[in-house]
């Protein structure tokens, strides 16, 4: 497989010679094999950026038929059907059907029928006897010029070899290419950054640095991962509210003494407290109750409950 840098003097050469490059795909390589079209693009890519424009290129789609590998042996050595009709050797005896099954394998039952079909053999017994002394193999033919030339002048063969799966049609993408604004035969390797010795030489004055490309998106950011406790937290969440449970709400970012100390249970002297920020407000404890709760007219009540089950743990609040 040719390297990048290969491909990019392949290309500038031809275009220096002949202009333009119709299409990539009858390009050959140094060393007498086709060329990837997909190793292509990324040399047509680096030559046709921006900051060289060495050269200009359209991509080219097209839909061709492509042997499958069955098909390549077929073209190669014939058909299954060729293959048993010369297996029959000339006669009126013929060959016995067990003894061509030793000879073919598992393509003489293929074989055998589509020569029934093409009346090329005929059964005696249990012997096949050829029914015409030569035979054309069109399907060889057929398949030698689908791969010859990626396609076939009659569509109902190509259907029926598809049928046989010995032919499938493929989207090949290849690129017609042509000179640039800056084209040239030599390949300017521009300067990424300013080096220490680019400062002590001089060199920074007439070296040809890259453009920066400020369309191009940053490194995506590692962080940004659950904490294993979260991941816990929430599995415990999910497991209560298919109990039946319903979540308060929770986006109270300033919460009263109350909700938070005294009616958990918390002592007024445990350390737990000093772990928040707490503020005094001047007023009366309803007052400050009021303001967290929707129902201002049951907080005295509540308050109450809450200081019975407090001080008197034994009763019903």
């Amino acid at each position: 497989m040719s390297t990048t840098e290969e491909l990019q003097t392949l290309v500038l050469t031809i275009l220096d010679a002949k202009g333009t490059i119709p299409n990539t795909k009858d390009l050959v390589a140094s060393d007498n094999k086709e060329v990837d079209q997909l190793a292509l693009l990324g040399a047509l890519k680096s030559l046709s950026i921006a900051d060289k424009e060495m050269v200009k290129y359209e991509t080219i789609e097209e839909e061709i038929w492509v042997l499958t590998d069955e098909g390549n042996e077929i073209a190669d050595k014939g058909s299954h059907e060729a293959k048993v009709f010369d297996a029959i050797p000339v006669g009126e005896e013929g060959i016995a059907i067990s003894a061509l099954r030793e000879i073919l394998g598992e393509t003489a039952k293929i074989g055998q029928g589509k020569a029934f079909k093409n009346k090329w053999v005929i059964k005696r017994g249990d012997n096949l006897v050829r029914a015409v002394d030569s035979i054309i193999d069109q399907t060889r033919i057929d398949l030698e010029v689908i791969r010859s030339t990626g396609t076939h002048s009659d569509p109902k063969v190509l259907f029926e070899l598809r049928k046989r799966k010995l032919c499938d049609k493929h989207k090949v993408i290849s690129y017609s290419v042509s000179k640039g604004p800056k084209f040239s035969l030599t390949i300017e390797k521009q300067a990424r950054d300013v080096t220490f010795e680019m400062l002590q030489s001089g060199e920074w004055k007439t070296a040809n640095f890259k453009k920066y490309n400020f369309d191009a998106l940053g490194i995506p950011p590692s962080g940004g991962h659950l904490h294993p406790l979260m991941k816990v937290r929430e599995e415990f969440r999910q497991i209560f509210f298919e109990m039946g449970f319903e979540e308060m709400p929770t986006n109270k970012f300033v919460e009263s003494s109350f909700w938070n100390f005294d009616s958990l249970f918390q002592p007024q002297q445990h350390p737990a407290r000093d772990a928040h920020d707490t503020f005094f407000l001047k007023g009366t404890i309803l007052t400050v109750i009021n303001v967290y709760c929707s129902q201002t007219i049951i907080a005295d009540l509540f308050i109450h409950r809450s200081c019975n089950l407090h001080t008197i743990p034994h009763r019903v609040s």
